[in-house]
């Protein structure tokens, strides 16, 4: 893990044989297995160059929304709060244009830019190994951290085997998706699914729904559902090619953007 003692980026002080790099924000806490949980996916980053980071937090990991801490997802967005990287990305991409001290951007949020993560994704767990305690800060208060963070599920399992790791391969990941959509079931879209009983009271089942998403930034209908699910919902985040996938009543929950998503 690096640490900052330099203006202009957080990991100057990186050894120069590593090859990776763990960034910790100072409010955070780790759970017991956050380096397990490292250890079993960082190879990743050196084999598909389509990864950008391996993220410790789920952005859409609440209590009621999250269940398996073996489950991992890609993600196009960038999470941030605990996540490691190649150092080759940063020394060769980031590092040449890191933001200068008059700019007024966050450095979290310029990572997010579509102009440093090129299309790359980010991996995920559906329970997050991280937890943001934080409640002072230039962009956080006690309000915000009572609705959008303080909810979020963490995982405190010692020892989590993780679920087909190589499964989350670029090319095998759509497989895996694909596959996961089959055995869905099709939810009652005559029915409210900001309510309880849009999902059946099962356990253990895979359920889809579909929303509408005219073309690739047609959030309107995912901004609305994520409110009423009492998730994030300030921007997106946690969506891979148009879909989401979350838990609901322990049931695996997708949502698929129609007609843009490849897997409408």
């Amino acid at each position: 893990m690096c640490r900052s003692e330099a203006p202009h980026g957080p990991l100057s002080l990186c050894p120069q044989d590593a090859k990776f790099v763990v960034v910790l924000e100072e409010d955070l806490d780790v759970s017991v297995d956050f380096f397990s949980f490292l250890s079993q996916t960082i190879h990743l980053l050196e084999e598909d160059d389509s990864l950008y980071c391996i993220s410790a937090w789920n952005d859409q990991g609440y209590e009621h929304t999250a269940e398996d801490p073996s489950l991992l997802y890609r993600v196009e967005t960038m999470p941030g709060l605990g996540w490691v990287l190649r150092k080759s990305l940063y020394k060769d991409e980031l590092e040449p244009k890191w933001p200068t001290p008059e700019k007024l951007w966050d450095w979290d949020m310029w990572m997010r830019m579509p102009e440093q993560r090129r299309g790359r994704e980010c991996l995920i767990p559906d329970v997050s190994r991280s937890y943001h305690f934080g409640i002072v800060g230039l962009n956080m208060n006690g309000y915000f951290h009572e609705a959008y963070f303080k909810k979020h599920k963490f995982n405190t399992v010692p020892t989590v085997p993780l679920s087909s790791v190589d499964s989350l391969r670029k090319d095998a990941y759509e497989l895996e998706v694909h596959r996961i959509l089959r055995e869905a079931e099709v939810l009652d879209h005559s029915k409210n699914p900001c309510e309880d009983s849009f999902i059946p009271d099962t356990e253990g089942r895979t359920y889809v729904m579909y929303i509408r998403m005219e073309q690739e930034a047609d959030f309107t209908s995912w901004s609305q559902l994520a409110k009423c699910l009492h998730i994030w919902d300030l921007d997106v985040r946690g969506n891979h090619k148009g879909l989401w996938r979350l838990f609901r009543k322990k049931n695996h929950f997708l949502v698929v953007g129609s007609p843009s998503s490849p897997y409408s």
